[in-house]
């Protein structure tokens, strides 16, 4: 059944800015100044209908508006309402500082018309025609007429309106789409949080990170000429001192802009940039400038005040390896000796899109437990057992609904304002007490948005794998230094952790081509000084005999998956080039079947009736394919809609395919037709029953045999 949403009433995008003033009144007042109290109460001043425009203007990209666009139901007279704006100054018409702002919503017709009788307009792009446009006129009269510039109106307040913006949900946003998407059920909040903490504890705080949200934005879109002014007014940026957390906004924003600076050719200005910081990777980009421009002596001098002093594990990294290279005489950087040192693992090529998966099947077969974990595995075991103090009732409230990242895991404080709690939670872990806690909490959280990680089916089977065989000070060394330090731990960890007569260890995977970045060595490094056993492993590919596929055909209701519903699902699993098991079902896909589909493929309406939903049928579906390769004819189609069906029931499915489509055409290049019937006709395959799906996933896999006959036969 397809799912149904809400009906917003006409206003609705009224009520959630009046919504969002509340809010505001309520937690934010303090934080006001002239400019957003004479807004609201001037706002408030106006009637519905005009204020509904304000919120629709608002709700708009840009500030300048073609009034011939602005045709909403609810809101009849445009005219009438623009004219009570004016008169409250929220809107105002154009002049001619205004046309730049016009020009860019112009249509290319409506530019082209300015620009004749001015040859070759044609051949040129909209962007080439902005760039004559705005070449054109003398500065006072302008190159659009009075009638054109009557077409538009400028919307006015827009920096207060986005400042109210950004003390409502504490980042820059643009609109209110966030409340219509929760209205509708699409977007999840903090339900049942009635109380919420101001983010900024300060009027001067709120406006020098507002500052920095609109900094980064320019930043992003600046080109050269503009980055280099936007350097030249660093000095007057709000610096250490001036509101909690602007110092990191400070910092960030620096190394934003030298790195623009490096990728727009100013190298010299990304230097200035660069040196009035030393968060990194700041001096590291000031080393490497200074060696490029054949300043060796100055680059070693900062290297050797790096590894003095470093900022942080991955600058220590850095200048470590950076030093032994340039001036030590080592000629392979450490992270390119430890891959080419690696061990190597030989894995079906059939894998290539999921090396991690195809190295955790291979320690299987050797009979060990492998685990995808990567930062999974340490974020979840990180938020639960740190929930009360995240999360709880003691913990910090957050700013608003829509905020589920603790704000002490963003600042870095997590640490300094918990130390007891975390200790306590910490002893848990020696005592043998944790993993009874962990299951407690996570029986009574299941499922919760929670702004640390995401929840999976594996979830507390890995984190019981864990604790069961991992030495506990081992375990509570990796959380403390999480919670000291969250914004440079919470990434960066080994793909795999793999459990066997040995032990446990972890492992990074990395397949040809794949380099180890330096964030992940960090994490390798960190996790052997706590204790744990450690490994990269390179990946190889070649041709496997013994590699099982599960071949799989569905029918549906239609083509796409995000509209439409699995029929019928077909599959047979292959081992060593033989068919060793089949599963067929119809099901019922909660909606009407159409007349054509039926005529393709002979299911009816009356014959899924009482056929099983997907959710019946999902685990024996996921265990009949198990850790097979997912092979089909035209694998995206029949592996897209299973992982939509899967999704719908709130869970992820994925593993490694093979589409026999791009196969055939690359080891039996130059036939006429590559559709299944087609490709059984030439290579005089059985299809009984095309168009179901059994029949199909048969004869798709006796292409797969003459595939990985072919496979094989290169080897």
């Amino acid at each position: 059944m397809a799912r149904s949403f809400p009906i917003l009433r006409p206003f609705y995008y009224l009520d959630h800015f009046e919504e969002m003033l509340a809010f505001l009144e309520g937690n934010c007042a303090g934080l006001f100044g002239g400019e957003e109290r004479g807004f609201i109460a001037d706002f408030r001043g106006l009637g519905v209908e005009a204020r509904a425009m304000v919120v629709r203007l608002a709700n708009r990209s840009g500030s300048v508006f073609r009034v011939s666009s602005l045709k909403y139901k609810e809101l009849p007279d445009v005219a009438g309402v623009l004219a009570v704006l004016r008169s409250a100054g929220f809107v105002r018409e154009p002049g001619r500082a205004d046309e730049r702002g016009i020009v860019a919503v112009l249509t290319r017709p409506e530019i082209v018309d300015i620009l004749k009788p001015m040859k070759g307009l044609s051949s040129k792009t909209k962007g080439e025609l902005l760039g004559l446009v705005q070449g054109c006129g003398d500065g006072e009269t302008g190159v659009l007429g009075d009638e054109l510039l009557g077409g538009f109106i400028v919307q006015e307040r827009v920096e207060t309106l986005e400042f109210l913006f950004f003390l409502f949900f504490g980042k820059q946003r643009r609109n209110l789409q966030a409340l219509a998407l929760r209205d509708l059920g699409i977007v999840k909040t903090r339900a049942g949080q009635s109380s919420f903490e101001v983010k900024f504890p300060t009027r001067e705080a709120a406006v020098n990170s507002f500052f920095y949200a609109k900094l980064s934005e320019a930043i992003s879109v600046a080109d050269g000429e503009m980055l280099v002014e936007i350097a030249a007014g660093l000095e007057d940026w709000p610096v250490a001192g001036a509101g909690a957390g602007v110092d990191m906004e400070r910092d960030r924003e620096i190394c934003r802009l030298g790195a623009r600076l490096e990728q727009a050719g100013f190298p010299g200005e990304a230097l200035g940039v660069y040196r009035k910081t030393s968060a990194h990777p700041a001096r590291e980009r000031v080393c490497r400038i200074l060696v490029s421009q054949g300043k060796p002596e100055e680059a070693e001098r900062l290297l050797e005040e790096m590894i003095s002093s470093p900022s942080s594990d991955e600058e220590l990294l850095f200048a470590e390896d950076f030093h032994a290279r340039k001036f030590g005489g080592r000629k392979v950087g450490r992270l390119t000796g430890m891959l080419r040192s690696a061990p190597v693992i030989e894995i079906d090529e059939a894998f290539r899109d999921s090396a991690e998966e195809a190295a955790a099947n291979h320690f299987r077969r050797k009979r060990k437990r492998a685990y995808r974990t990567e930062n999974h595995l340490w974020a979840s075991l990180f938020g639960l057992l740190f929930w009360e103090e995240l999360q709880g009732e003691n913990g910090e409230t957050k700013h608003n609904e829509f905020e589920h990242r603790p704000t002490q895991l963003s600042d870095g404080s997590f640490f300094r304002k918990n130390e007891a709690a975390i200790e306590a939670r910490l002893e848990l872990l020696q005592t043998g007490a944790a993993l009874e806690y962990l299951e407690a909490v996570a029986g009574a959280h299941c499922g919760k948005a929670n702004g640390v990680f995401r929840w999976r089916r594996d979830t507390m089977e890995v984190i019981r794998e864990l604790l069961a065989h991992a030495p506990p000070r081992a375990v509570a060394a990796v959380l403390r230094r999480m919670a000291k330090r969250p914004g440079e731990t919470m990434i960066g960890y080994p793909d795999l952790m793999v459990v066997g007569a040995e032990g446990l260890r972890f492992v990074e995977v990395k397949a040809e081509g794949d380099q180890i970045r330096r964030h992940q060595l960090v994490q390798l490094q960190a996790l052997e000084a706590a204790g744990f056993r450690v490994g990269v492993v390179r990946v190889e590919w070649f041709a496997d005999p013994d590699q099982e596929y599960v071949v799989v055909d569905i029918e549906t209701t239609g083509g796409r998956a995000a509209h439409h519903r699995v029929t019928e699902i077909g599959a047979v699993r292959i081992r060593g080039g033989e068919v060793v098991a089949k599963y067929s079902t119809l099901l019922n896909p909660e909606r009407r079947i159409p007349g054509n589909i039926t005529r393709l493929t002979g299911i009816s309406d009356s014959m899924v009736a009482g056929a099983p939903k997907f959710e019946d049928v999902a685990d024996a579906f996921r265990d009949f394919v198990g850790n097979a390769v997912f092979v089909a004819h035209n694998a995206s189609f029949d592996y897209g809609f299973l992982r939509q069906e899967f999704a719908r029931i709130g869970e992820d499915f994925r593993r490694p395919t093979l589409c026999t489509v791009v196969a055939m055409r690359k080891f039996f290049p130059g036939l006429p037709s590559y559709s299944l019937g087609k490709l059984t006709e030439y290579f005089q395959v059985p299809l009984e029953s095309h168009h179901r799906a059994l029949c199909d996933a048969e004869a798709t896999a006796e292409l797969l045999k003459l595939i990985n006959g072919k496979r094989l036969a290169g080897r």
